[in-house]
Parts: structure tokens; sequence; C-alpha cells
């Protein structure tokens, strides 16, 4: 006897139906860059939407809100779904006064589509719509049938297996006229927050009253920079800063030091020295190279000269040289996606860059320990402040046509980019 009493509970509650809403938007980086895969909670007084943003950056959430019922035009009709609970088969009766384009869609409680009708032409008359939902849980479902985008019928409908409704061929059912659901209705939206592997959360609030089918957000800007600490000054230039996962990286490569040539010779050398003067070499020995892309640095001289891992070295107070850990953190928080961290317009085929992580990596080149310079637009490197003995430390490097992520170790006579992250 319970049994029954709690079917007839929750089969009388099928009295209301539930209007289908739509809450979509696109989020930006502060530069107007498109977000992907950031994750999105809505928050309703009653429930929590999930989403996630695609590659332009572009998220749709569905709203489902119990609404009352009006009339549809008298020449148009749409029965319940019979039969109702069900197991795993139910079939809805659609009578049009003339030929219509139909389209139904199945969600669960939460907003999550489950199934999905293709348009179907129905004739004038009776039409039947049947929908199978074999292989998804018991419960609550609600089915949403737009007639030619003019009008939108939304049903409940409950889906429980051993159920006495088991049904193996379509049912037979007269059709009856119901309500339509094309009234206006109005939703409080609390807030909506925005997280991901690669931004700190960030929260929306004072969203608008929701009334209608569809709210449009436009463009929600999620600024990348680290909490706190947008720009950082230093050295008579301002660097912008970017959050990476749990890092707070500098945006651009360090341009710092006073320039000094780079002298080619069969062996290898530095042409700079520890003599107290932070020093730097520029692209094929040209200063605008430095202003565009940042200095050259070999090992020591990034370092400061001091080899302990994680050493202030050549960056501003409260940075540091990134140790190999940190850089392979940084490699973990982007899936080994070299494209992901180099600036857009950087590399070409598989390896073209999508700053996802806005990270915005230069195509820099590097300086030989020879003293010659080669692959600008080509390659870059970025020394790590961790050696491998005292003639070989660490360093990441990203090239143009792949899309890896190589931590490589190297002589340190060599010229890299240096980028800091924060203590």
């Amino acid at each position: 006897m319970k049994k029954v009493l709690l079917f007839l509970v929750l089969f009388l509650s099928f009295n209301a139906v539930l209007k289908a809403q739509i809450v979509k938007g696109k989020l930006i980086d502060e530069n107007s860059n498109p977000l992907s895969q950031v994750q999105l909670e809505l928050y309703t007084p009653d429930k929590v939407y999930t989403a996630t943003s695609s590659s332009d950056g572009s998220f749709t959430l569905n709203i489902l809100t119990d609404v009352e019922d009006n009339n549809l035009p008298s020449d148009y009709s749409v029965s319940e779904f019979y039969p109702n609970p069900f197991n795993p088969k139910t079939r809805i009766a659609i009578t049009l006064p003339y030929s219509e384009v139909v389209k139904a869609e199945v969600y669960n409680t939460l907003g999550q589509k489950v199934k999905d009708v293709n348009e179907i032409v129905y004739n004038a008359g009776t039409n039947y719509l049947d929908l199978e939902l074999n292989g998804l849980p018991n419960g609550v479902y609600i089915s949403r049938i737009t007639i030619g985008e003019k009008y939108t019928v939304v049903k409940k409908m409950m889906l429980i297996y051993g159920s006495q409704h088991l049904v193996s061929n379509s049912p037979t059912i007269n059709p009856e006229t119901t309500k339509p659901t094309n009234n206006e209705i109005s939703t409080n939206l609390d807030s909506l927050a925005a997280t991901g592997g690669l931004i700190w959360k960030k929260t929306f609030v004072n969203l608008p009253v929701f009334t209608g089918g569809t709210l449009d957000l436009g463009n929600l800007t999620v600024e990348r920079y680290c909490f706190g600490t947008p720009t950082v000054s230093y050295s008579g230039k301002t660097y912008n800063t970017v959050q990476v996962g749990t890092q707070c990286w500098l945006k651009e490569n360090l341009d710092v030091g006073v320039y000094v040539p780079s002298t080619e010779t069969g062996s290898t050398h530095s042409d700079v020295s520890d003599n107290g003067i932070t020093e730097k070499y520029c692209y094929e020995n040209n200063e605008s190279n430095c202003a565009t892309y940042g200095g050259l640095y070999d090992w020591n001289e990034a370092m400061g000269y001091i080899t302990t891992a994680r050493t202030q070295g050549i960056c501003p107070t409260g940075w540091h040289i990134p140790t190999l850990a940190e850089f392979e953190a940084l490699k973990a928080a982007v899936n080994n996606d070299g494209n992901a961290l180099k600036e857009i317009g950087q590399g070409t085929g598989s390896g073209a860059g999508t700053n996802t992580s806005g990270f915005s990596a230069l195509l820099a080149g590097r300086r030989s320990y020879y003293g010659y310079f080669s692959s600008l637009g080509g390659t870059t490197y970025f020394w790590s402040s961790t050696e491998d003995n005292s003639s070989i430390a660490y360093s990441l490097y990203l090239y143009g046509n792949g899309s890896s992520i190589h931590l490589y170790n190297i002589y340190k006579d060599y010229g890299f980019s240096v980028r800091c992250v924060k203590d």
C-alpha cells in the first residue's frame, strides 16, 4: 500500500508543468580573448545549473522553472504522455490545424539535455510522437515540445523500470487539449560562478531578473591577472601578470639590464660577467628586439650569480626564477599543450598558439653559446633556476611547429628568455 500511495503522490504532482528557459553568454578575458573550458555554476533560489564554456567562450544553461498552464489556440492540442509512468517508451499526441515542424527535447531535473529528437514535419490532423528513454536512470524527466517555433509545451514524465507500464509497442491514445506554456515567467538568478584550472574563481552577481524564454548576458569578463596584483612596475617598465592554475606569472619576458653585444667565436663563451651590473643580449644585437621579445640572458646572469634554486635572480622583489618543479606544474596545468602557452599568431600548423592559458609566450629565439642568434619565430626557451650540474641547467622549451612542452637541460652559456613566478 505504501508503494501505491507514493506512486499516486508522484503521479498527481504532474498537474504542474515546467517552463524551459535558456541563459547564455560569452566569457572573455580583459583583452577580449575568449575563455574556453571554464566551468560555470548558475545559482537560482531552488537549484544550481552547470555548463562549460566552448572554444569561443560561449555557454548555454537550460533553466527549468515551475509555471502555470494557459490554453493553446483551440485548433492545436497536445496530449499528456501515455503511459506515464512508463518503461521505457511513451507516446504523446499532437493535433495541428495544418502542417508544422515539430521538435522534441528531453531534460533531466538538473536542466541537462538527455535526448534530442530531430525536427519532424507533421501533417494537419493528429500525429503521434514516441519517446524512448531506455538506458537512462529512473526519475522525472521534462519534455519540451516545440511546434513551428511558435508554441512550446513542456510536459513531465516519469521513467520507472520494472513498473507495470512496460510497453514494447507504441500505445494508442486519444489526444486531449492541453494548455500552452508560451506565457512569460520570471526567475530570480542569484549568481553565476566561473571557475577553471587556469583562472581564479569569479562570481557575477546582480544578475537581471529573467523574464521570458531566453536571457543573453552578453560578454562577461573574467580577468586573467593574478588576484590583487594585475601589474608589476619594475626597472622602469610595467609588466602584466597572469594566473595559470595555482601559479602567478609575469605575462611578458623580462627586459631589464644593460645591453651587451654578442660576439661570435668558435668556442663557448659569455659576453657578460659578474660585475654587479645586470646585462642582457638582444636578438641579432638589435635593441628593438629586446623591447618586443625581452632580453636574452645566460643562466648565471639570470640567477644573479647565485646557484640556489628558486632564487630571485634578476626578477622583481617577491618574484623568482622558476624551478624545474614549477615548470612541471605549469606543464601539467595546460595538459602538456604548448599551444596553450603560446600567444595567438605564434607558431604554425599543429604548433599554432591558442593562448588559452593567457601565458602569451613569444617565440623569441635564443643566443647560442658560440655567440650567434637563431630561431626567432621558431622556438623559445625559458631558464629555470634548477641546475643539472655546474655547467648545465634546466629550461622550458617551446617550438613553433608542434604543441609539446619540453623540459630541457642545456649549457648555462646559452642566452634564453626569463619569466618570473611569484613567491
